[in-house]
């Protein structure tokens, strides 16, 4: 009996053995996540899992992408899982430092075009890039595009941090950019207005010009070229382009430096831009340019960061067939932020606008218009779900001479808020967003030539006030649906209500194919004309957005677009395709309706 016992002890013991030679090596299980281009995963759910499958140990990356996991069994699998990223999972193999390369769903992480649509997309005028948004609408002519066609149908453009406003006609500089110039898109909502004073009801559309050291040459069916060089060396960035689509020749220079400087990182840039059209039917041949120049200067420390920026522009229209300047307007900004970061950041900023503006008609029209605003703003809970408030204090004034019908001469005084969040609705991932804004906009020239009779001594100004709200679906996986209530109602120099419904999908179909859709719809409720602008037409805008990215190899975009202000059906179909030939060298080729006209393109492209 006892030699029995002894014998069972030891064969217990040897099992026991064996399973921790056969065992890792060690307790602690380290290494990164990251994302197929090197960037790091943060918030990555990692789980260490024995032979049954079962949970030995857990952990989330860091900002950084790394994560330590304390075992408390055996690992034989790893297993990572991030928000819009394929679940990956692969076997340990006796190792106790791993490297997790994970695929992302680009299309899923952000509602803007990236830098690798960008590049492929087959528009040469951005405005077309940004109708691809959800909720951006093009104005009617294509010129602008506006956040729900809100503000008056126009967006405030911030071009490389210069806010541009052209006083004297009331458009934007969309049409500046070249053909494969732009590099990034950042939109903010109209809930934000309040940080650049006027003419930001329609929302924010910041635009950057590419500094990456790339290159692109292309030559459409009409023989038009387009060109764009990006050099970049110590912090200082050149860039030049240039490219000719459906009659329009449109050039831009810009330079860049960035450096370290009193504790803080100063940046700078200044660009210059120019468009030549020629003559077609219905328009008269024209040339338009803008300079733009802006310093910036920012520093950070544990408790506080601090923002100070000065922009400069001048924008003008030369009529090559009246041989002088149809339209001249300048503008001066200055502002400062001050944040402190904390479960409930705190902001308050200053700004200060000067414009002037010169526009030629049957009498010359001249004015100029200021605006200075303070405002205070708290943001807690993170970008998913959280809340913000904001309140801007706004003087406004402007002083106009409006040819023979006198001069209007006037200032104003308003608070302009701002209130917003998301919360979610159970753990399936539905979520409901809610919002309140207000925001004011002072007409421009040619808008206040039209009013009948100007009154004297008042600033003709618009307030614009939204209410929007929404239902959606987001839980990190491979859909993304919303759908989206709003109401407009602008008082002032314009009077109109307008109600909205819109919705959104986002559906990465496979891990190489997603589809991207909007539509949105709005009809006025009610509408004054009092200054000329004619019948309502409302707001109604579809788009079909499908893409096959296989990396940096193969790609495919099939677009279908139809909007209220397009010509014929107001259906537009447009197509691209981006195929490599070595490690540095691509074929890209593609098709779009703009203007009216359909181009083809075909050329060599640096990666």
């Amino acid at each position: 009996m006892l030699k029995a016992v002894v014998f069972a002890a030891f064969l217990g013991f040897a099992a026991c053995a064996a399973a921790q030679a056969a065992a890792p090596a060690t307790d602690l299980l380290v290494g990164s996540v990251r994302d197929g281009t090197g960037v790091p995963v943060s918030g990555a759910d990692v789980r260490a899992l024995d032979g049954s499958e079962a949970t030995v140990g857990a952990a989330r990356t860091d900002a950084d992408g790394t994560f330590a996991i304390a075992l408390w069994a055996p690992a034989r699998r790893l297993e990572v899982r991030c928000r819009y990223c394929r679940t990956e999972r692969l076997g340990l193999a006796q190792t106790s430092n791993v490297v997790v390369v994970v695929q992302r769903y680009a299309a899923l992480e952000s509602d803007v075009p990236t830098p690798a649509d960008l590049s492929a997309l087959p528009y040469g005028r951005i405005v077309d890039d940004l109708t691809l948004i959800p909720f951006v609408v093009p104005s009617q002519g294509g010129t602008n595009v506006s956040d729900r066609d809100l503000g008056g149908g126009n967006g405030l453009v911030v071009d490389s941090g210069v806010p541009l406003v052209d006083y004297a006609t009331g458009t934007s500089a969309l049409v500046d950019f070249p053909d494969r110039y732009v590099r990034s898109i950042s939109v903010t909502g109209p809930q934000d207005a309040f940080r650049y004073g006027s003419y930001a009801g329609g929302g924010v559309f910041a635009l950057a010009p590419n500094t990456d050291l790339r290159s692109y040459a292309a030559l459409d069916g009409g023989g038009a070229p387009a060109l764009a060089l990006q050099p970049s060396l110590d912090g200082v960035h050149a860039a030049y382009g240039e490219s000719n689509d459906d009659g329009i020749l449109a050039r831009r220079a810009d330079l860049g430096v960035a450096t370290d400087f009193a504790g803080g990182v100063l940046d700078a840039s200044a660009a210059g831009a120019g468009e030549l059209f020629a003559q077609q039917p219905g328009y008269d041949a024209a040339a338009r340019s803008a300079d733009l120049l802006h310093v910036g200067y920012a520093t950070a420390s544990r408790t506080y960061r601090t923002f100070a920026d000065f922009s400069a522009a001048d924008v003008s229209l030369f009529d090559d067939v009246l041989q002088q300047n149809e339209y001249r307007s300048s503008y001066l900004s200055a502002d400062f932020r001050l944040e402190h970061p904390a479960p409930v950041s705190v902001a308050i900023g200053a700004l200060a606008t000067w414009q002037t503006g010169y526009a030629l008609g049957e009498t010359p029209l001249t004015g100029r218009a200021g605006d200075e605003t303070v405002y205070l703003e708290a943001q807690t809970g993170t970008p998913r779900f959280g809340a913000s408030a904001g309140l801007g204090l706004s003087d406004v004034s402007e002083l106009e001479t409006l040819g023979y019908d006198g001069r209007t001469n006037g200032t104003r005084l308003a608070l302009v808020p701002s209130l917003g969040g998301s919360l979610p609705i159970g753990p399936s991932g539905l979520y409901l967003r809610a919002g309140y804004s207000e925001a004011l906009r002072a007409p421009a020239l040619l808008e206040s030539a039209a009013q009948p009779s100007p009154p004297p001594d008042v600033a003709p100004l618009e307030r614009d006030e939204l209410a929007q709200s929404a239902l959606g679906f987001d839980a990190g996986g491979r859909v993304r649906a919303e759908a989206i209530a709003y109401r407009e109602d602008v008082q002032g120099f314009d009077e109109q209500r307008l109600a909205g419904l819109g919705g959104l999908l986002v559906w990465q179909v496979a891990p190489l194919v997603s589809v991207r859709a909007w539509t949105l719809r709005a009809a006025p409720q009610e509408f004054a004309e009092a200054y000329g602008s004619g019948p309502p037409t409302g707001t109604s805008h579809q788009s079909l957005w499908g893409t096959y990215a296989n990396g940096d190899g193969l790609r495919f975009d099939a677009i279908l677009q139809r909007d209220i202000h397009a010509p014929a059906s107001g259906v537009v179909f447009d197509g691209d395709a981006y195929l490599p030939l070595t490690r540095d060298v691509a074929v890209d080729l593609g098709s779009a309706r703009t203007l009216a006209v359909r181009h083809f393109y075909f050329g060599l492209r640096s990666r």
